[in-house]
Parts: C-alpha cells; sequence; structure tokens
C-alpha cells in the first residue's frame, strides 16, 4: 500500500508543505485554505448527525448524550485526540502529596 515503505513516524506527505497545499486551494477558491476546508466539513458532519433526530421531545439529558455522539463523530472525521497536558507530572504528584 501506499503507507507500506514509510516509516511509521514519517510525515504521510512529505513531498508538499502546507503552504503547497493552501496555495492550491486558494487557486480553487478565494481565502480557501486547509483550515477553513476541516472547518467547514468540520461544521457540515455535525450539522448532519444533529439532524438525524428530532430533539424536542427528548429530556435535556438525553439531548446532551446526543449532542456528545455527534460530536465525537466529528472528532473522529478530523482525527483529534486527546493529549496528556504539559503539566500533567506535576498535577500528579501533586495529587499524590495530598493524598499521603
Amino acid at each position: 500500500g501506499f503507507c507500506s515503505r514509510k516509516p511509521k513516524d514519517a510525515d504521510l506527505f512529505d513531498k508538499i508543505s502546507a503552504n503547497d497545499l493552501n496555495d492550491y486551494l486558494r487557486s480553487m477558491m478565494e481565502g480557501l485554505t486547509a483550515k477553513v476546508f476541516r472547518t467547514y466539513n468540520a461544521s457540515t458532519t455535525l450539522q448532519n448527525e444533529l439532524s438525524k433526530k428530532d430533539v424536542s421531545k427528548m429530556e435535556l439529558e438525553e439531548k446532551l448524550k446526543f449532542y456528545d455522539d455527534a460530536n465525537r463523530q466529528v472528532a473522529i472525521l478530523c482525527n483529534h485526540q486527546k493529549t496528556i497536558p504539559k503539566n500533567y507530572e506535576s498535577q500528579k504528584e501533586k495529587l499524590r502529596e495530598k493524598i499521603d
């Protein structure tokens, strides 16, 4: 496949830069950038997910779960991943000290 000869930590598209991509996108439509495209794609996906159900008769908890599920689909599409905060270790140590 496409990635079979690449190291796992290698960029997928190593022959083009973000600037190259944005220049190409702007040639298609003025003001279009990768960021604008991602935002549009995420917004459209969220709207499509939210349009799947009528929430008018749902309880608040159901609405929140429905929204969270729809938002999760957007996060999957955008490859959003939670990262460990930079101060995680120091926070963890402070909590340990409080426990001891």
